[in-house]
């Protein structure tokens, strides 16, 4: 291969840029197509009702035809030598015509009849398309050639795709799922024969790179290609004709879809302060870079001069900084990272933060040892000027998570509180996690698994009154919270396209009122059953409307959190609040966990045999459920005692958190009332919750015989099963445990036991919301919370 610049780092000459390459871009738009077409199918298939409702908003006129459009794309590319590129654009439109074509067979054929419902309609003419041939194929050509920087035929182009479709529609020769599957379908074949073929490479060559050095007055006498950034940046290391070394870092625009999909998931998951950089467009990043840059260096900060930035074609921009020879941290020999050192680190960056500027990657490769031992700060790449408090304790705490995995806690904590103080380090405490640091410092600590609770340690040995719980919320959502609202948009989608036939106002007609108001009364004593339960498992006294106002705010958590997660975290916090030692409140909360365990084995087994024995048995033998659910608890305890995973989490994480539960419950029986207060709380909260959908049920069916140990075994069951599962407040999973356990075991109709479920839902899910916020904030002024 041909070489074509200077030298590379290992002394020859860099190779030739391929003229085709593979790009990661495409690829993933390759993905996301595929995905797009597979979610569009699915949703048709389960909804066969959403064309009807998306159509209503589309009022356009049918008989535009676009057909100039792609003639004018490829004399476009003609003109401008891309001969290849119309190539890979007909090959593409031939490739999505033939695909269109075989799915529209398909789906006219051999299909399962609820794919073609969902794919077909009926003309008068009784003429039907599945897929829109015509559109698939343009759109492919279109993807692939483009449009250079003609914006007028680029928008005119699409705005006829999307009058042809509307007409399309209006006729009623394709369904909305189809003309939406027919643009994916084309967008994805123009991106697979991209990722297939290789894209034209239009990055600059490392020449035109040293040429624009030389249009900045910085002539190259020798150049090196040294390995590329962590953010897929190229890099390289050039000497000019007087003797200046400089480093230089080329961003191109395709690079900047590395990493894309981590800065989608932390910007979901972290608020903004927390964020160590936007969704961002090259502009703004270079913008961002030099002005970090000349606010650093201003500031009497050392940090590496910007010597020039130069823009190379449309997609790529060079900056040059003056090379400094020296040492990261991270190739510092341990002796060599003194407390001195330290101490001049943490000087740096209090010299920083004085002037309002934020860093944002504090890791080992920010800080250069010189030659004669002085503190340069570099990768000045996701910081802000006129940064905020917080964002600038967000440094002191990355800082703090590197020094600690180099020198070790004590050290690092040490040489801070020198320069940061007491009460710096005091506000430090709370924001030290993990999902607020770069991911590379992230990656140091999981190697370095003690660093963090070394730091905790060293800051409380002199802070104790420290907060230790987080007192800024930086995370938006949780991991847990994004899964858990996903997984809630799901269930809810599915259960919803199961009863989509009937009206929302047939679900209640014919509701028998007296049992409603039963309903809701017994879902109402729920409230009052769960503050009898955990009250009684705690020796100090509670305020009683505080402690009932707390179970109305721990239903309210469940719309973020999944059922069996959210409350016992809002109660044991809660408790600590109210004055409850830590320890204890933990213990308190285990305690009354095990109890509710236990009345709900003693109910199912209890209830199951009469629900048996009322339906003609001569004894009283345990039901399928009964031998269900213990088998359920055999295995779980089994996995949990032979699997070494299970087993180490087990003893890791469940036992610490019940290990204290004997001892608690011994206490108790000095205090019975206590206990009974507990104990009937325990079983007062499955039995009262079981009569409201018992209610429920008779509120539609008044006149007939329903087993109330029948719909309390399925309660049980059902609402157990479905908290299980990771959505907010088993949103899905309960209504459907719930519709089907009744109208199998019972015999009611499925559409009554759905009318029944949402009813009890209505009561104790639904209608709690607003009482539960006005709880939660109620108690979150007064400090309870």
């Amino acid at each position: 291969m041909t070489a074509i610049g200077g030298p590379t780092d290992d002394g020859g000459p860099e190779q030739q840029l391929h003229t085709f390459t593979r790009q990661s871009a495409d690829r993933a738009r390759l993905i996301a197509g595929a995905v797009g077409i597979a979610l569009l199918v699915g949703l048709a298939v389960l909804q066969r009702a959403a064309p009807d409702i998306l159509i209503g908003p589309v009022v356009f006129a049918a008989g535009v035809v676009m057909a100039v459009a792609p003639a004018v794309a490829a004399v476009e590319r003609l003109v401008r030598h891309g001969g290849r590129l119309v190539a890979d654009g007909v090959l593409a439109a031939l490739v999505a015509y033939l695909l269109a074509f075989a799915i529209n067979v398909y789906v006219l054929g051999p299909a399962p009849e609820a794919l073609r419902l969902a794919l077909t309609t009926t003309h008068s003419d009784g003429s039907s398309t599945p897929v829109h041939l015509y559109i698939a194929t343009v759109v492919a050509f279109v993807s692939i050639v483009g449009f250079g920087d003609r914006l007028l035929v680029r928008n005119a182009t699409w705005f006829s795709l999307t009058i042809t479709a509307a007409a399309a529609l209006v006729e009623h020769r394709a369904t909305l799922v189809g003309v939406l599957v027919s643009f994916a379908l084309g967008r994805t074949v123009a991106y697979g024969i991209r990722w297939a073929r290789g894209a034209a490479d239009t990055r600059p060559t490392g020449e035109s790179v040293m040429a624009a050095l030389a249009g900045a007055d910085l002539a190259v006498a020798d150049w090196t290609r040294t390995p590329d950034g962590a953010d897929g940046a190229r890099r390289y290391a050039a000497t000019t004709e007087a003797g200046t070394r400089l480093a230089v870092t080329v961003l191109d625009r395709d690079r900047l879809a590395v990493g894309l999909a981590y800065r989608l998931y932390q910007r979901l998951r972290l608020r903004r302060p927390a964020q160590s950089q936007g969704l961002v467009s090259l502009q703004h990043i270079v913008e961002q870079r030099t002005l970090l840059a000349l606010a650093v260096r201003d500031s009497g900060i050392r940090t590496p001069k910007l010597a020039a930035v130069r823009k190379l074609g449309t997609d790529a921009v060079m900056l040059a900084y003056e090379q400094i020879e020296g040492r990261t941290l991270d190739q510092l020999p341990p002796e060599d990272i003194t407390d001195a050192l330290l101490s001049r680190i943490w000087r740096l960056t209090a010299e920083l933060h004085r002037h309002q500027i934020s860093h944002r990657r504090l890791s080992a490769g920010a800080f250069l040892v010189d030659d004669a031992g002085e503190v340069w700060l570099l990768r000045l790449e996701a910081g802000e000027v006129a940064a905020s408090e917080l964002q600038q304790r967000l440094d002191d705490v990355e800082l703090l998570s590197t020094l600690g995995v180099l020198a070790g806690p004590e050290r690092a904590v040490r040489t801070a509180r020198t320069v940061l103080g007491d009460t710096a380090m005091g506000a430090i405490l709370p924001l030290l996690r993990p999902a607020v640091v770069s991911s590379e410092t992230r990656t140091e600590l999981r190697r370095h698994k003690g660093v963090v609770g070394g730091i905790t340690e060293e800051i409380l040995a002199f802070q104790p009154e420290a907060p230790q719980t987080p007192t800024v919320v930086l995370e938006r959502l949780r991991p847990r919270t994004i899964l858990s609202g996903l997984g809630g948009v799901i269930a809810a989608y599915f259960l919803i396209s199961q009863f989509s036939g009937q009206p929302l106002g047939s679900l209640f007609k014919g509701l028998y009122w007296p049992w409603a108001a039963a309903a809701f009364g017994a879902s109402a004593l729920t409230y009052v059953a769960a503050a009898m339960g955990l009250g009684g498992f705690v020796p100090q006294r509670l305020n009683k409307l505080h402690l009932l106002l707390a179970q109305f705010a721990a239903s309210f958590v469940t719309l973020v959190t999944p059922a069996a997660v959210g409350g016992v975290a809002l109660n044991t916090r809660f408790l600590q609040k109210a004055g409850v030692a830590s320890g204890l409140a933990v213990t308190s909360m285990a305690a009354s966990q095990v109890a509710a365990f236990g009345a709900f084995l003693i109910l199912v087994m209890l209830l199951g045999s009469i629900s048996g024995s009322a339906q003609g048995s001569s004894y009283l033998p345990p039901s399928s459920v009964i031998v269900t659910v213990l088998l359920a608890v055999g295995v779980l305890g089994l996995v949990a005692a032979t699997v070494p995973p299970v087993r180490k989490f087990v003893t890791t994480r469940v036992k610490p958190f019940f290990s204290g539960v004997g001892p608690r419950m011994l206490e108790l029986l000095s205090d019975p009332r206590k206990l009974l207060v507990g104990l009937g709380g325990a079983f007062l909260l499955p039995l009262a919750g079981s009569v409201a959908l018992w209610a429920s049920v008779r509120a539609f069916v008044p006149d007939q015989d329903i087993s109330f140990a029948t719909v309390a075994v399925v309660f049980l069951i059902g609402k157990t099963a479905g908290s299980i599962v990771p959505t907010p407040g088993g949103l899905g999973a309960v209504e459907a445990l719930l519709s089907g356990g009744l109208s199998t075991a019972t015999g009611i109709g499925a559409s009554t036991a759905f009318s029944a479920v949402i009813l009890f839902r209505l009561f104790t899910f639904w209608l709690p919301i607003v009482p539960g916020w006005l709880a939660t904030t109620w108690l979150q002024k007064r400090s309870a919370l």
